[in-house]
């Protein structure tokens, strides 16, 4: 823990403190602030975690999930602005985003072992795009449900990828814990946003997004120390 700290993951804390400044404005719609404190999260993320690259054992897994947070920066620049025409373009970054943190993640193929867990991940990543996808049919935007789809794919693999890790023997438990950790808070972060945008909208969701998304991001972060 004191090495984690001492390698730059102090700097989680005011990232997770900005973090919640973000939660909040969302939730109180004050969009001057999130402006700032959205973006600013992931800038010290990102610091963080070019911090600890310095001191990891895995510095192949560290370059991707830099990369992989660079590009969730930019969709977070993207779906924050107002007005439709930023939605694909953000998608597209995280659809990145995502790519990396899966390479990150998978320094060999999954073990065969892993299968069942692929299973269960499709099974429920094809039961919530089924219902968003029915969704956006009735409202008439049903040009959105291959790029929604592709994107639900992406998501759902990362999310695998980082279960995977409980068959790779060599990795350390913390780390595993990590990893299933963000991945997992990342799918439920994605879930909700796409649950607010195309089902039900609810200022609960809006906030349980956020909320998701930036412990998922913090997860991910520490993943890079204790891998």
């Amino acid at each position: 823990m004191l090495n984690f700290l001492s390698q730059g993951g102090w700097l989680l804390i005011p990232a997770l403190a900005l973090g919640i400044v973000n939660w909040i404005a969302v939730a109180r719609e004050k969009k001057r602030v999130e402006y700032v404190a959205k973006p600013g999260t992931l800038i010290l993320v990102i610091i963080t975690a070019l911090l600890l690259m310095r001191g990891t054992n895995n510095a192949r897994l560290a370059l991707f999930f830099v990369l992989g947070l660079c590009f969730s920066l930019v969709g977070d620049v993207f779906l924050m602005l107002p007005g439709e025409r930023f939605f694909i373009p953000g998608l597209i970054a995280f659809f990145i985003a995502h790519v990396f943190y899966i390479i990150g993640l998978n320094p060999t193929l999954p073990p065969l072992d892993s299968v069942i867990v692929l299973i269960v991940v499709a099974a429920l990543g094809a039961t919530l795009y089924t219902r968003i996808a029915a969704s956006l049919r009735q409202k008439g935007e049903g040009a959105l449900c291959v790029p929604v789809g592709a994107y639900a794919t992406i998501l759902s693999l990362m999310l695998f990828s980082a279960w995977a890790t409980l068959f790779r023997p060599t990795w350390p438990v913390a780390a595993r814990g990590t990893a299933i950790l963000g991945a997992t808070l990342f799918f439920a972060s994605d879930a909700m946003l796409a649950w607010n945008k195309f089902v039900t909208p609810s200022s609960v969701l809006r906030v349980g997004v956020m909320v998701t998304y930036h412990l998922a991001q913090l997860a991910l972060t520490a993943t890079i120390a204790l891998a």
